[in-house]
């Protein structure tokens, strides 16, 4: 599957923008800012029926960093199998649940029992963009001992 065929992606576009700065050696360009947070989300894999708890360790409008157990079903299943896998992440508010669709880009770092990667939400419309926002402005207030 090609990168392009399993995730739209919102990190590009068609509009002609002007150049922002070039970044130092080491850093990324992003259109979106990232903000660091530990949050709780679960996913499931396109062709997996079970979900997975993942933490989130930053999220942006456009997509995640995820850290979370690779054992399925008996079985690791090795990093490249999430490489451009689609799946929906769900995360616990309020109650209920908040989905939207993604995809893995690459797991970049493997530890024991844990692997963190990339996530590209697959084309979130401007409401689930807002949700993403109250998901991390609930991390937050949390975080500051707010109720």
């Amino acid at each position: 599957m090609s990168a392009s065929a399993g995730c739209s992606s919102v990190l590009w576009s068609d509009r002609k923008e002007k150049p922002g700065p070039v970044p130092h050696p080491g850093e990324e360009k992003r259109r979106f800012f990232r903000v660091e947070c530990v949050l709780r989300t679960e996913f499931r894999l396109r062709d997996h029926g079970v979900w997975v708890p993942a933490e989130v360790l930053d999220l942006s409008v456009a997509g995640m960093k995820v850290r979370f157990d690779p054992f399925f079903r008996g079985k690791t299943l090795p990093p490249e199998r999430f490489e451009w896998a689609e799946c929906t992440f769900r995360f616990p508010v309020n109650g209920s649940f908040f989905q939207i669709e993604g995809c893995f880009l690459r797991v970049y770092q493997r530890e024991a029992g844990r692997f963190t990667a990339g996530v590209e939400f697959s084309d979130p419309s401007p409401e689930q963009q807002f949700k993403l926002v109250e998901l991390y402005g609930i991390f937050r207030r949390k975080s500051a001992g707010i109720p």
